[in-house]
């Protein structure tokens, strides 16, 4: 029984220790990580702009529109708007917002870039875990996305669902969630009133200091 008892202590204790080292491990190593993280978002920003202004420099705020629906509650996210301008410029070059879509094995975040029109100018794939060699491929501009240049909502539509774009090779599912997920993000900004014609493109409150 004495046994017993001193090898559970012993347990005991190095799960004791590994937990606090553990815990000192993250405490240092999460603050990079997520400086990492904001510095692979803030490059993925500047790359889809491009398709926007070619310039030096530019300048992301937060958008706050009022009354703009969210059409990615169903997989727990939010459609977050970004203003795009160039110094000293304040006026609207663009926008950028994630989408969020279901594929087949994982929610698939695609940055787009946007003119004042509506109309894509950029997009890149930030995060998927769909099969190797078949909806991962997404990840490749032209398998899929590359489509989406110079299309508005109306125009970002699959060929087996009404549309002209072609879906991936035997990746319905995938090419559906990307594809759906961009033109809800989409209506939402349209029928909130940031394009020209639909609306003013400042009807939200701006704040400046970077993205949430």
């Amino acid at each position: 029984m004495g046994e017993i008892f001193r090898l559970g202590l012993v347990l005991m204790l190095v799960a004791v220790v590994a937990a606090v080292a553990l815990g000192i491990v993250n405490g240092k190593t999460a603050p990079i990580i997520a400086l990492q993280k904001e510095q692979e978002k803030q490059d993925a920003m500047r790359l889809v702009a491009m398709g926007l202004v070619e310039a030096d420099s530019m300048r992301f705020d937060s958008l706050v529109v009022e009354g703009m629906q969210n059409p990615y509650a169903s997989v727990d996210e939010e459609l977050r708007v970004v203003k795009v301008s160039v110094p000293p410029d304040t006026s609207v070059a663009g926008y950028i917002f994630i989408a969020y879509g279901k594929g087949y094995s994982s929610t698939i975040q695609t940055m787009v870039a946007v003119d004042p029109e509506g109309t894509v100018a950029g997009t890149k794939i930030l995060y998927q875990q769909e099969t190797p060699g078949l909806g991962a491929n997404v990840t490749d501009p032209s398998k899929l996305t590359a489509a989406f240049i110079g299309r508005s909502a109306d125009e970002i539509l699959l060929r087996k669902d009404g549309g002209d774009i072609d879906a991936m090779t035997g990746c319905t599912i995938t090419s559906r969630a990307v594809t759906v997920s961009v033109r809800k993000g989409l209506q939402a900004m349209a029928e909130a009133g940031l394009f020209r014609g639909t609306g003013d493109t400042d009807s939200g409150e701006v704040r400046e200091g970077g993205v949430e």
